[in-house]
């Protein structure tokens, strides 16, 4: 016990990012937390460690990955496997291995932001706990389920691909695309900086590309120039209402120049692209003889269904217990026919429910003396 205190007060201190804490936590969880595996787990995960380190690239410098993290702490070295150990499982190399004499130790900290709240502070309760009521959620604590979905989506852009996301209107679409941005400093292997960009507020290509060199910070360009000055940026595109692409203004040439730039796994694009319909039944022009559509082989189409009986019972429970209600509300609940009435009226539809469910509360709110 003496030794492994003199070696502790000695240790070697790192600290690591909210982004790369998230990160590890994740690939933790959803790869070696199992339930009854706990040391065999832990050994996996130190030998999955030491197997990718020759595969490692050296992303922009200017982010904190895993990737860069490991091949900048050199963690061939026993003392940063004893960190990772002891920062992900509670408990150090050393009680992992019986080789315990000669281990450096390491120890990881996380930087303060990682505490910091998901529900920002409000300045107040609200009254009613179902909304917005119209228009995408854009703020996270109000954001609701799709983790399988998303879970898929990041699967599909660590792959190298690039996503479509088709769905009716007004079915979560812009709310899961705005959620996606937020995750992808975490989410992703490779680090790219996200950009939201709702066609409807773009009228031509000039307007296109004036947003995207204005969001990377250079001048304006097109063509040729656009594609050089975009070599070394890294982003990951996210376009919301990609219909708009299919009126006056809008040409199958900008598609192409979004292909080319999408293409491989180390490409300046990285797209993801919200629809109502296929890509290939939206842009017919792309059908043309001797002609592909700018999006096949690079887009990935994942239509996103209605909500089931499960995750509408789910919603109504989260929504009546958010810690953003007025205390005095909190004790209402919804009859299990008033939930039964919800399903069949809102036939799954995110939007259908939310404002049905805002009906239904306030009925309660106005019996209250």
């Amino acid at each position: 016990m003496t030794n492994d205190n003199n070696k502790r007060e000695n240790a070697h201190p790192i600290t690591v990012s909210p982004e790369l804490y998230g990160q590890l936590c994740q690939a933790f969880d959803q790869r070696y937390k199992q339930e009854d595996k706990e040391r065999f787990n832990r050994q996996q995960f130190i030998n999955d460690w030491f197997q990718k380190l020759p595969d490692i690239q050296q992303p922009p410098p200017t982010h904190q990955t895993v990737y860069n993290f490991l091949k900048e702490n050199k963690p061939r070295e026993c003392w940063l496997i004893d960190g990772l150990c002891q920062l992900l499982l509670e408990k150090t190399f050393d009680k992992t291995t019986e080789n315990q004499e000669q281990l450096p130790i390491v120890e990881i900290t996380i930087e303060t932001a990682i505490f910091k709240p998901v529900i920002q502070p409000n300045p107040g309760f609200i009254n009613n706990p179902f909304q917005p009521l119209n228009g995408c959620v854009d703020e996270s604590h109000l954001f609701f389920g799709r983790t399988q979905e998303i879970k898929r989506i990041f699967e599909t852009l660590n792959s190298g691909s690039s996503v479509a996301i088709i769905g009716e209107r007004q079915i979560g679409k812009s709310s899961l695309l705005i959620e996606i941005s937020r995750q992808a400093q975490t989410q992703l292997f490779q680090p790219r900086k996200p950009f939201y960009l709702n066609l409807q507020d773009i009228h031509d290509e000039d307007d296109f590309y004036q947003s995207l060199c204005d969001h990377v910070g250079i001048e304006f360009c097109k063509g040729y120039r656009f594609s050089r000055n975009l070599q070394n940026h890294r982003l990951l595109l996210i376009l919301d209402e990609v219909e708009k692409m299919t009126w006056d203004g809008f040409t199958n040439n900008i598609r192409g120049q979004l292909r080319g730039l999408a293409e491989g796994m180390n490409a300046p694009l990285r797209l993801i692209v919200g629809a109502c319909t296929s890509l290939d039944q939206l842009f017919p022009d792309s059908q043309d003889i001797w002609m592909t559509s700018p999006f096949t082989g690079i887009c990935i189409e994942y239509k996103l269904n209605r909500w089931d009986e499960q995750t509408i019972c789910n919603f109504i429970k989260s929504r009546l217990n958010s810690p953003l209600l007025k205390p005095e509300y909190k004790t209402i609940t919804f009859t299990e026919d008033e939930i039964i009435e919800l399903i069949n009226n809102s036939q799954g539809h995110p939007q259908k429910l939310m404002a049905l469910s805002y009906q239904t509360f306030n009925r309660y709110l106005e019996e209250l003396p």
